[in-house]
């Protein structure tokens, strides 16, 4: 899995476009918050500058070299700073109630890793903590069958529903957790209509 994102992301251009996905932007807007931010599998660091750019604390991780330093160039493009690490979901660690708020954009896996994942994340988190999500629902298949360019797993095992997201993000209060339909323009792997599945506590 490590060489394949890194061929991706040694690709000339970014591969999810340089911008932020559009319900992290809009989330992060409307936030009245600059605390501590951590972005899983951030890849080539969209998201993370995002947020650095308006005073977060912005911590992100990956397994790809390539795409942290991507992430690290961009930042520096947007004369920010992001803390950036290198690692996978079950072997990088942060400090217990430590970050402010958890921002998830495409973060696939099988299910049965699933559980694990996000409860260590949870212990990373503080209590009156925010979440802002958004990952291909399983129901984006036939989307993706359609049109392969809009991205996405092709395995249903590592797409998510609504009832299986909110199961897994218990942790949070006042959750809310729903599907809908997009349009994606993020690079060249994330364009056209999906379905994805959306969840935020605020």
């Amino acid at each position: 899995m490590k060489e394949f994102w890194d061929a991706r992301y040694k690709e000339e251009g970014f591969a999810y476009g340089d911008e932020p996905n559009n319900f992290i932007r809009d989330s992060i807007s409307q936030l009245d918050l600059m605390g501590n931010g951590l972005f899983p599998a951030e890849g080539e660091g969209r998201n993370a500058v995002f947020a650095a750019e308006h005073n977060w604390n912005a911590y992100a991780y990956d397994i790809s070299e390539s795409g942290k330093a991507k992430a690290e160039e961009l930042a520096l493009k947007h004369n920010t700073k992001i803390d950036y690490r290198l690692g996978g979901f079950l072997n990088i660690d942060y400090p217990e109630n430590f970050f402010d708020a958890l921002f998830f954009s495409y973060v696939h896996m099988p299910t049965s890793m699933k559980l694990n994942v996000f409860e260590r994340h949870f212990k990373w988190m503080k209590a009156d903590s925010f979440i802002v999500f958004e990952g291909f629902s399983i129901n984006n298949l036939p989307y993706r069958e359609k049109n392969p360019g809009v991205g996405g797993p092709d395995q249903e095992d590592m797409l998510y529903s609504v009832e299986e997201l909110r199961s897994l993000l218990d942790f949070f209060k006042n959750l809310r957790v729903w599907e809908e339909e997009v349009i994606l323009t993020e690079g060249k792997y994330h364009v056209g209509t999906a379905m994805v599945i959306r969840a935020r506590n605020f």
